[in-house]
């Protein structure tokens, strides 16, 4: 995607009063264009793709989406966007995406808050699956009570392999599985790059209005 370095040949920059610029962003908005099949604005998240969930939140210009799913009188909210980049040396790692779950029910006290990241499973980013770790586990007294100074227990990694099976079970029986994690993961992705095509769209058009 913009990963991708723009080469700007001598060609393209001759005679041009921008320094090829104008030039150089239609040629990365053909490539965007020619590289993926599907439409440029991203089609929402169906509940039959996200295990049950409905889409709360998913403007075309925020980074996030808010999902949300109730089983009797409990609610599970997940909220999501793409990790920031990673690079090993200058070569950037698959795209990740931070999920926090919250499970709660209408009057009763804590809310369960999880921090979990998504990856894709082996090396096909376009084709493969997704999973999903829990990072941290906490809970609060009421939606939006945490404070810095509450203890927010031991780090995951830090419990029971037994404890984080379970905790890693509770998620999966309310939906928040592979196949959701998938989902969200293609999904934002998609987003993303129909933000890029959009941005590219935009500075287009104010370059060509100086010719």
């Amino acid at each position: 995607m913009f990963l991708r370095r723009l080469r700007t040949s001598a060609a393209l920059r001759r005679g041009a009063t921008d320094g090829g610029v104008l030039a150089a962003l239609r040629a990365e908005l053909a490539h965007e264009l020619s590289a993926s099949s599907g439409p440029s604005a991203h089609p929402p998240l169906r509940p039959e793709d996200a295990s049950g969930f409905d889409t709360v939140s998913d403007a075309p210009r925020a980074q996030d989406v808010l999902l949300s799913r109730r089983a009797g009188s409990e609610e599970v909210l997940v909220s999501a966007l793409l990790a920031p980049l990673r690079f090993v040396d200058q070569d950037p790692l698959p795209r990740a995406a931070l999920m926090k779950v919250f499970v709660s029910k209408p009057g009763a006290t804590p809310v369960l808050h999880f921090d979990c990241r998504a990856s894709w499973v082996g090396d096909e980013e376009d084709r493969g699956a997704a999973d999903y770790a829990i990072n941290a586990v906490r809970y609060h007294s009421a939606p939006g009570a945490a404070g810095q100074d509450e203890y927010e227990g031991p780090e995951f990694r830090d419990l029971d392999p037994r404890l984080q099976a379970a905790l890693r079970e509770y998620l999966v029986a309310r939906g928040v599985n592979p196949k959701l994690a998938t989902s969200i993961l293609q999904h934002l992705l998609e987003k993303e790059r129909s933000q890029y095509v959009n941005w590219l769209k935009a500075l287009e058009q104010a370059f060509a209005k100086d010719r």
